[in-house]
């Protein structure tokens, strides 16, 4: 529990900072500890983008982030929610790829 917290702490900020980075495309941020949450959004809109959601999950697996396919309003928010014993170097390198992977879909 304790390295859920430290690391989810990480994984929050990471997230937060891909949200303002990618505003136009991620509508929402969710989540707590080891299990978050981005809706993806129709740029600049508040409509969900599924597709869209489901290009950015697609371009991560191609990159060796597994993550779930997109769930929720319009198919377009991606639950991320690592293993609980996660390190914060793995967190930061998975966050990377994520990032990659947006820009590749956009």
């Amino acid at each position: 529990m304790e390295n859920a917290a430290r690391v989810g702490e990480v994984l929050g900020n990471e997230i937060e900072g891909l949200k303002k980075d990618f505003s136009d495309v991620i509508g929402a941020v969710h989540g707590r500890g080891l299990v978050y949450g981005m809706h993806i959004i129709k740029k600049d809109s508040l409509e969900p983008d599924g597709e869209l959601a489901f290009r950015i999950v697609e371009q991560a697996i191609r990159k060796g982030l597994m993550l779930f396919a997109p769930v929720g309003f319009g198919g377009a928010t991606i639950k991320i929610c690592p293993p609980l014993v996660i390190d914060k170097d793995a967190v930061e390198d998975g966050i990377e790829a994520l990032r990659e992977s947006i820009k590749d879909a956009i």
